[in-house]
């Protein structure tokens, strides 16, 4: 796999990320590589975070559960974003949230 390649899998599943991690630790690294695989494990994160808060109050709401499913509409959108970024090999943050994890995941090293 090549670094465009293991930035593109990063993005589709959870198996695709877990593949592209270890293929970027196994001789694929490369900051371009590094910084994709930070912005879909960052995706990833807050997917996850939206889903187990907000499943307990959906069904309390009806307003929030409209609100939830915003927020997995937006999260799709910006995971659209990523792909094609990565595609077009650019170093772009996810649109609104991608800033904030630019610095994180330390795990993540070049």
């Amino acid at each position: 796999m090549n670094r465009r390649t293991i930035s593109i899998v990063s993005y589709l599943t959870i198996v695709g990320w877990l593949i592209s991690f270890l293929v970027y630790y196994n001789g694929g690294r490369s900051t371009f590589a590094q910084y994709h695989l930070k912005q879909s494990f960052g995706l990833g994160v807050l997917g996850v975070i939206v889903s187990t808060f907000f499943i307990p109050i959906i069904s309390i709401n009806p307003l929030i559960s409209a609100l939830v499913a915003i927020l997995g509409f937006a999260i799709s959108i910006a995971l659209i974003f990523g792909i094609v970024n990565a595609v077009n090999q650019k170093r772009k943050p996810l649109p609104i949230i991608g800033l904030m994890f630019t610095d994180r995941f330390h795990f993540i090293k070049y």
